[in-house]
């Protein structure tokens, strides 16, 4: 061997040249092979799944953890137990009325209990659902049905504004108009003389009440229409309440159902007319159908042939 060697020696050096060279390149790709592993196990790890957050109703006073029968405005508690993956810290709670997104609770522990109370609105249904989800983005939800109870006090309101009547010297603008239809309809005197049935308000000025809105059947001056046309001769009188409030602004625009109409209304303390109505006042309102509603005045132009607009938020 050692003579062949020695014989060979430029070409066994070449073929050592070339197994080498050769060893080298198996090694690379080997090497290669490896690191490409290592990188994918890597990253196999990096995308390892933890598992989900949980997320649990709790049961307590008034609340089962099911699907619940409701009254409207009324307040449900639910209480929530939310828990991590025991690996990635939780990020928010997500709670949702009808799919929509309502709310979110920020996180940033391993678990947590809520306490989340839910007004019940006019909707025969509601689903809610609650979404934990942690920092890798997994997460769990569950969700709660609550259903309107039929014997429910509160119910949905019609809300018109604006709303523009004209006194009884006003040529551009009806004077008259009716909630029975949906939308509401303003009358002329011809044709709330048609429609007498059909008829809740009225405006108009005179000197002892000024802007005033009654009803056919409140105690309209006789001097105000004329001929047969005075409200005094037809042959309907329907009856509107009136009440004067002490709500704000602030609170007509929160009104959203009737809760707090019905529960301000006064019978005892009702009028037959609103009058000397000026910006801002607010009434409440009753028709002959029983229905009750909240006026915003927004505008006033005095005079027997001026205007009032308002907005009227009203039972449906």
């Amino acid at each position: 061997m050692f003579k062949i060697n020695e014989y060979f020696n430029g070409q066994v050096k070449v073929a050592e040249e070339t197994s080498y060279g050769c060893l080298t390149m198996t090694n690379r790709k080997f090497l290669t092979g490896l690191a490409i592993l290592l990188t994918s196990l890597l990253i196999i790890s990096c995308k390892k799944d933890n598992g989900d957050p949980t997320i649990k109703f709790v049961p307590g006073p008034g609340f089962t953890g099911k699907d619940t029968i409701i009254k409207v405005n009324y307040t449900l508690t639910v209480t929530l137990e939310v828990n991590w993956n025991g690996t990635d810290v939780l990020d928010l709670l997500d709670v949702k009325q009808n799919d929509v997104t309502i709310q979110t609770f920020a996180m940033g522990g391993e678990n947590a209990t809520f306490n989340l109370n839910l007004l019940k609105g006019t909707d025969e249904t509601e689903k809610w659902t609650f979404v934990i989800i942690d920092k890798k983005g997994n997460q769990s939800g569950i969700s709660l049905t609550l259903t309107k109870d039929p014997n429910s006090e509160y119910g949905a309101i019609l809300y018109y504004s604006p709303v523009v009547l004209g006194a009884q010297n006003n040529t551009g603008k009806g004077g008259f108009i009716s909630f029975q239809t949906q939308p509401a309809s303003t009358y002329t005197l011809e044709g709330a003389y048609i429609n007498q049935a059909k008829i809740d308000l009225l405006y108009y000025s005179d000197l002892l009440t000024q802007s005033t809105l009654a009803s056919p059947g409140s105690d309209i001056p006789d001097n105000l229409y004329p001929g047969s046309r005075n409200i005094s001769l037809w042959s309907v009188h329907t009856i509107s309440r009136f009440l004067k409030s002490d709500m704000t602004v602030q609170d007509f625009n929160a009104i959203s159902i009737d809760a707090a109409i019905v529960n301000a209304w006064s019978d005892a303390r009702s009028v037959s007319k609103a009058g000397d109505l000026k910006t801002d006042d607010i009434w409440l309102i009753k028709l002959q159908s029983g229905k009750k509603g909240a006026i915003l005045v927004k505008r006033v132009v005095a005079g027997d042939d001026g205007e009032i607009e308002f907005a009227i938020k009203i039972q449906k």
